[in-house]
């Protein structure tokens, strides 16, 4: 009777080796198990140790003088160093930089109750002036005023600050005229007193 229950025990000792040896790796983070249908068999976790492939990077679209040249046209670029190149100013700019209304323009104005008004308009480059008038034949001290000025888009108005009381004057070729408040000019028998001369000194 012990021979017979070694011999069995012994039998079943060799049959569960023999089935643990034949057992595949089971994955317990698979989500196919355990599983639910009842079956003994697991899932079996493969693992890939083949380095994944890396897509070849994508070249630019070839430019326009490549897909030129691949169709055969040869583009020579264009140099004429006979021809200095001289940058060209719009005829405000050119006038702007043109420094030659810098200066003392003098004359004398008409006057409804006196002989006439001493007047100098003295323009600076840093777009300052002073403006000196003198009523004549008076003993009165002149009135100097100061302040700044600003251009017309055309570059031929001066319109001084609310010191001069936003007095206008065009000025071109050497001469300031003084214009109405509208920036009109000043028309009548007296229009050409209304101009100061600028002094060469």
């Amino acid at each position: 009777m012990r021979a017979l229950s070694r011999t069995l025990q012994m039998t079943l000792t060799l049959a569960g080796a023999a089935w643990l040896a034949g057992c595949a790796t089971v994955s317990l983070d698979n989500p196919g198990w355990p599983p639910v249908d009842g079956r003994r068999s697991a899932p079996i976790e493969t693992r890939s140790t083949a380095p994944s492939r890396i897509p070849a990077p994508v070249p630019p679209p070839p430019s326009v003088q490549d897909q030129l040249e691949d169709a055969g046209v040869v583009v020579t670029p264009v140099q004429d160093a006979s021809l200095p190149r001289v940058p060209v100013a719009s005829e405000p700019e050119a006038q702007a930089q043109d420094l030659s209304w810098v200066g003392h323009y003098d004359g004398m104005l008409p006057c409804g109750d006196c002989e006439g008004i001493r007047t100098l308009l003295s323009l600076y480059e840093n777009h300052t002036y002073i403006l000196s008038m003198k009523r004549e034949g008076s003993n009165s001290l002149p009135s100097i005023m100061r302040g700044a000025f600003s251009w017309n888009a055309d570059h031929t108005v001066v319109q001084l600050d609310q010191n001069a009381q936003n007095r206008r004057y065009q000025v071109l070729g050497g001469s300031a005229r003084l214009l109405n408040k509208d920036g009109s000019l000043i028309t009548g028998v007296l229009a050409d007193r209304y101009i100061l001369k600028q002094r060469q000194d």
